[in-house]
């Protein structure tokens, strides 16, 4: 199916880009710069024609542009636009800082017969990438520009002011409108609000902000030259607010990371050395360790103790002093994981730990749901809605985080609401707020809460289990830095008879981070039950097991669609259920495969919907093992029937062919029809959905005879 799109009108990306350049105006007024205002006023005084053209280029990827590239139907004066851009500055002739992009812009036989007149020795072979840099280093621009025809090129002009503008419009760098696109097309939505805050409080803290993200996006591509970048540290913006020291740590960071691959490590200790952050103070104490300089790492590591910045910091120095000073063989995290509880799970949950933990503590009696790093945020979320959302805490309709939580400033903006809101959660009345705010905006566009069907269930279970006061601590440590708190929490929240608790799982091999080690130990001081469990596999012959079979259209998900499941329920070596259904596919069943399997099109004509069982089947499979015959298939049309619905589908696999193969080898065919002649397993209705699971769910039972007999 040919999807369409609305035809655009010819003015559309001038029009989307003086929408962000009114906003801007409006939102930051007299804050914006001599630059900026000579910015807008000069672009409002361009012809129709320049402005479209101007949009256009400055809309695209690269950064110099021949007189055909600038062929817009829609722009009726192309030539009389691009003379007026070039009066005006929006448009500039190349020079030096040009020459690679004038380079990538050429095809690699233009750039063979440049090197080629110049007398430069090259290789055909040799990729266009190669080319360009090989002519960079040995053909100088002037040289270059000599003889070649450079005045069919032009580059948009004011690039940086245009950047600086965007950046202040969406908080992001953005080179390009292609977000109002995505909007006006329904791939990205946004929040209508009538007035917005501006994200920055003076021109100084916007500027800092742009600079360092700049520099951060160009260490992390690569394209910095980091001799340059050490050069000029102390010529970079002031910090003016805390989002920029963060910015500005990032960088640092990066920065010294760059000099550490060089093995320049005197160079990469004076940049962390700059640094705020605990990361690079880490550094600083790694590298000086390694250079033998103790002294210099006892006195680091004793004020950190003494004053850390934050709970990661003192893990760390105290675990590293105990272990460099104290003579500790092992570390805290190692003493750790040895002393938690274990949870011994058959061994076909590798990969799918937490599912298997989910299902031991089931078993006790407790309900468990794996919520990670998205229980807290998004109780602060719904806690703090109206001050996030609704009261002026954003900046633009395409931000999906308040800015007063990227600065820090949340708290302080918020400070009397924030200790109200409190107030009411320590009284018990947490829940209260949050059925409030599901109830008033379920399925707002937002970053921080994430909707969905267990949402309520479980923000209900935390409620009403957790101590009020230990739950309104935590909020009160989110709304003071909400980034910070944001992940390392807990894999499992545990709840049972009015107790709650709270559990990191971690598999074979896994180790425990930092930052999970600190959201422990911040729930452990409020009062609630917060450890590890670990996670250790073996053969369990009390496995549930739910052996599955699916009859389709065809045999590709998602395209053909499921018209019959069956499926056997196995615990402890016994059949204990089934379940099974014909599907409507809502869409033609080929006569081929109702002569393979005998269903019609009239017979599922009135057949359920996959979406009238999904609740139905997804419960039948819960806790088990989904097992198949080649159950790569069958597992992976269940798995696009329930992504169609937006269910959540991720269980363990067995496979009744390969198994069969590995305990069972030797047979010319391993297809189900063959085997269940040579077991003598009756299979009565061959390509029908659950006596197929019946004849698998045989296989099965001969499958863990051998898997036992060989643990």
């Amino acid at each position: 199916m040919s999807r369409t799109f609305p035809v655009l009108p010819p003015t559309y990306y001038r029009d989307h880009f003086l929408e962000m350049v009114g906003f801007v105006t409006s939102v930051y007024g007299e804050m914006l710069g001599e630059a900026e205002h000579d910015f807008v006023e000069g672009f409002l005084e361009l012809s129709e024609a320049a402005q479209c053209l101007f949009v256009r280029m400055s809309n695209r990827k690269r950064q110099v542009f021949t007189f055909d590239d600038l062929d817009y139907g829609e722009i009726g004066d192309v030539a009389g636009g691009l003379d007026d851009l070039l009066d005006s500055g929006f448009a500039r002739r190349l020079n030096a800082a040009d020459y690679r992009a004038v380079l990538d812009a050429m095809t690699k036989p233009d750039v063979v017969e440049v090197a080629r007149r110049h007398g430069l020795e090259i290789k055909t072979g040799w990729a266009k990438g190669r080319l360009v840099e090989h002519l960079l280093s040995h053909l100088p621009f002037a040289d270059f520009a000599s003889d070649f025809d450079l005045s069919g090129f032009v580059a948009p002009g004011q690039r940086d002011t245009l950047g600086f503008l965007l950046y202040l419009y969406f908080g992001r760098l953005n080179e390009n409108l292609l977000s109002f696109t995505l909007r006006d097309l329904g791939v990205v939505s946004v929040r209508e609000q009538d007035s917005y805050r501006a994200r920055f409080h003076s021109l100084g803290e916007a500027r800092g902000g742009y600079v360092y993200t700049a520099i951060v996006r160009a260490l992390k591509s690569g394209e910095a030259d980091i001799d340059a970048l050490f050069d000029q540290l102390d010529a970079l913006p002031e910090i003016q607010a805390d989002f920029i020291e963060a910015l500005r740590n990032t960088m640092l960071f990066l920065l010294g990371q760059g000099f550490e691959k060089r093995r320049d490590v005197e160079r990469a200790i004076a940049v962390y050395e700059r640094a705020t952050a605990f990361d690079s103070r880490e550094r600083v104490v790694r590298l000086l360790h390694g250079r033998g300089e103790t002294d210099r790492v006892r006195a680091m590591l004793e004020a950190m103790l003494d004053s850390p910045a934050d709970d990661e910091e003192f893990i760390f120095a105290d675990d590293f002093y105990r272990r460099k000073f104290d003579k500790v063989r092992t570390s805290v995290f190692t003493d750790l994981l040895r002393t938690s509880e274990i949870i011994e799970v058959d061994e076909l949950y590798r990969g799918f730990a937490e599912e298997a933990a989910i299902r031991h503590f089931a078993a006790d009696g407790w309900s468990a749901h794996h919520t990670e790093n998205g229980l807290w945020p998004s109780l602060f979320g719904l806690v703090f809605w109206d001050e996030l959302f609704e009261t002026g805490g954003m900046s633009s309709g395409f931000d999906l985080v308040p800015q007063c939580l990227k600065d820090r400033s949340f708290h302080r903006l918020f400070t009397a609401q924030i200790e109200a809101k409190l107030a009411r959660v320590r009284g018990g009345q947490g829940l209260d707020i949050v059925r409030d705010t599901v109830m008033n905006h379920a399925g707002d566009d937002n970053g921080i809460v994430w909707w969905s069907d267990s949402l309520g269930p479980v923000m209900a279970q935390l409620l009403m289990s957790a101590p009020p006061e230990a739950v309104a601590a935590v909020l009160k440590r989110m709304s003071e830095d909400f980034y910070a708190l944001r992940d390392g929490f807990p894999d499992l929240m545990l709840t049972r008879d009015g107790q709650i608790r709270f559990v990191e799982i971690k598999a074979e091999g896994d180790a425990v981070r930092r930052h999970q080690l600190a959201r422990l130990n911040l729930l452990k001081g409020l009062g609630f039950a917060a450890d590890i469990a670990r996670v250790k596999y073996r053969i369990d012959p009390d496995q549930t097991y739910v052996v599955v079979d699916v009859e389709t259209t065809g045999g590709r998900p998602p395209n053909d669609r499921v018209t019959e499941i069956g499926a056997v329920k196995i615990r402890g070596g016994q059949v204990v259920d089934e379940w099974h259904s014909l599907i409507n596919p809502q869409r033609h069943i080929p006569g081929f495969i109702t002569d393979l399997t005998g269903i019609s099109n009239a017979m599922v004509a009135d057949a359920p919907l996959f979406a009238d069982v999904a609740e139905s089947f997804a419960a039948f499979l819960q806790g088990a093992v989904f097992v198949a015959h080649n159950v790569n298939f069958d597992h992976g049309f269940i798995g696009a029937e329930f992504r169609r619905l937006d269910m959540r589908f991720r269980l363990p696999k067995l496979c009744t062919v390969s198994s069969m193969r590995k305990y069972y080898p030797g047979h010319e065919s391993y297809s189900l029809g063959r085997l269940c002649q040579v077991y003598g397993i009756r299979l009565e209705n061959h390509h029908r959905a659950l006596d197929d699971a019946r004849a698998a769910a045989e296989l099965l039972l001969l499958i863990n005879e051998r898997r036992l007999k060989a643990a």
